[in-house]
């Protein structure tokens, strides 16, 4: 590559690198704000905490609460607590390291792969984009999808990281369990570098990883049998809805932030598909799309089952631009990977400056507010901001994404919870979603289907009927019996 062109490559490396660091520096922030990023948070809090406290993760405590997770995250995350002294804080910390674990992981595969120290930087600058800015709820956030991912990704990154032999072999079979074991989905790529060991390793390699694999899956599902009675397997593998319209919905939304990622390095990566590890990751992109349409579909999902896209575009494009036949291109090149982050980073970046304005520190003023609200009601509550009864005091009850598909499914029975209301048996209720059907829409008229759906429509007309809105705030509409609504 001509001078020229190599200064004009790093200059645009290094403002992508300057945008990756502004776009991290809030959500490395928001760690420490104290109010719910969205309600997984505070459902993987009570079973980190139980995990921290050597309590049963698969019975809760509450027949209306599931853990349908592997446990390892909880266990991990909770032994952290005991250092950061809040189990959130620790969530959000072990989320956001991954993030940065996930782009050196990048960056060491395309360095395996022959890429210069610009190439790997450059790859793991653009997976550091297409989080910061695409999902920018994600990083930071106490969810355990980012931490199986870092993961399996090393896993990918161990086994293309020398000559194969037992040992390494070894080292990525253990670290692809460890990734499932902390996330049950992440099968796409220890599926394909099984299928990779397979056909080219060599006999010790086939040996030290599959020996390792079956040992570690037999070892740790007779361990999760034993210590659970089997209740891990059950609520694993409770079956729930699949939704065309789901699938199709997150997958357009996934296609319009990659298309132009997805046409330069799909394009390239199938020219060099013959030059390891070219193909390989070209297998792994398609199979993470694949996966990720199918996985989509599935009730309570979200865009986190197309990570492993993300992931793999970064590193193809890494390997796309070491291979980039007119060197002079690869300026405009790099650009034209991240041109999603380019047209979202503006709103991301606006997103930055109203919080940093005071917004979070409203956000946390009523945070603090409806905590106490909450806690001041005895009995029991249900809240779809777990973090919110967390944070109240309030024993976890109630597990609204699962138990829709437990009454769905039939295998609870459909009036569970209206029956609940109907009783008033439960004295206060947290929701943030709106009815599906609000009693003032038109009927027949054309809508976008629901993304997600926590409770049954007959929720909505139960709670119209016996409760009434004693209050609304930050997160949504509370509903306490009437009869019952006295101040607090």
């Amino acid at each position: 590559m001509s001078g020229d062109a190599e200064r004009s490559y790093r200059l645009t490396v290094h403002a992508l690198a300057g945008l990756a660091l502004v776009l991290l520096a809030y959500p490395l922030a928001r760690i420490f704000w104290d109010y719910e990023i969205d309600n997984t948070e505070g459902w993987n809090a009570y079973l980190q905490l139980r995990a921290a406290a050597g309590l049963p993760l698969y019975d809760t405590g509450s027949p209306y609460f599931f853990n349908n997770y592997p446990p390892l995250s909880f266990y991990l995350v909770g032994a952290l607590s005991h250092l950061t002294g809040d189990v959130n804080m620790a969530g959000r910390l072990a989320s956001f390291a991954s993030v940065i674990a996930l782009c050196l992981a990048v960056r060491s595969i395309v360095r395996s792969a022959g890429g210069s120290r610009l190439d790997g930087w450059f790859g793991a600058v653009t997976c550091a984009l297409f989080f910061a800015a695409l999902v920018t709820d994600y990083v930071g956030k106490n969810n355990p999808q980012l931490l199986g991912q870092a993961l399996v990704l090393w896993g990918l990154a161990v086994h293309l990281g020398g000559t194969a032999g037992a040992r390494r072999a070894a080292l990525a079979a253990l670290l692809f369990s460890a990734g499932v074991l902390v996330k049950h989905n992440l099968i796409c790529l220890p599926l394909l570098v099984g299928l990779d060991v397979l056909l080219r390793g060599p006999a010790r390699a086939r040996l030290g990883f599959f020996l390792t694999g079956l040992a570690l899956a037999g070892l740790s599902g007779g361990l999760l049998w034993l210590s659970s009675n089997g209740a891990f397997f059950t609520q694993l593998l409770a079956s729930r809805t699949w939704e065309v319209s789901r699938s199709f919905l997150f997958t357009v939304e996934i296609l319009g932030q990659f298309q132009a990622p997805m046409a330069l390095v799909g394009i390239g990566l199938i020219a060099a598909r013959s030059t390891r590890p070219a193909g390989l990751i070209l297998a792994y992109l398609g199979a993470a799309l694949a996966f990720g349409i199918f996985f989509s579909g599935g009730a309570g999902t979200d865009v986190n089952v197309f990570f492993d896209v993300y992931v793999a575009l970064a590193a193809g494009a890494g390997l796309v631009l070491r291979l980039a036949p007119f060197p002079r291109a690869r300026p405009a090149m790099a650009l034209l990977v991240n041109a999603g982050v380019l047209f979202y980073a503006p709103l991301s970046l606006g997103r930055i400056g109203v919080d940093l304005a005071g917004e979070a520190q409203d956000h946390m003023a009523l945070f603090r507010d409806e905590v106490a609200y909450v806690r001041s009601i005895p009995g029991t509550a249900l809240c779809q901001s777990h973090l919110l009864c967390l944070r109240a005091g309030k024993p976890a009850f109630y597990d609204p994404i699962n138990m829709l598909q437990a009454m769905t499914m039939g295998r609870l029975p459909a009036d569970t919870l209206t029956g609940m209301l109907r009783r008033h048996e439960i004295a206060v209720v947290q929701i943030l979603d709106p009815p599906r059907h609000p009693e003032d829409a038109n009927p027949g008229a054309q809508e976008m289907p629901a993304r997600w759906k926590d409770f049954q429509d007959e929720v909505f007309q139960v709670l119209r009927e016996e409760y009434v809105i004693d209050r609304v705030s930050l997160s949504g509409r509370f509903y306490r019996p009437k009869g019952d609504t006295s101040p607090r």
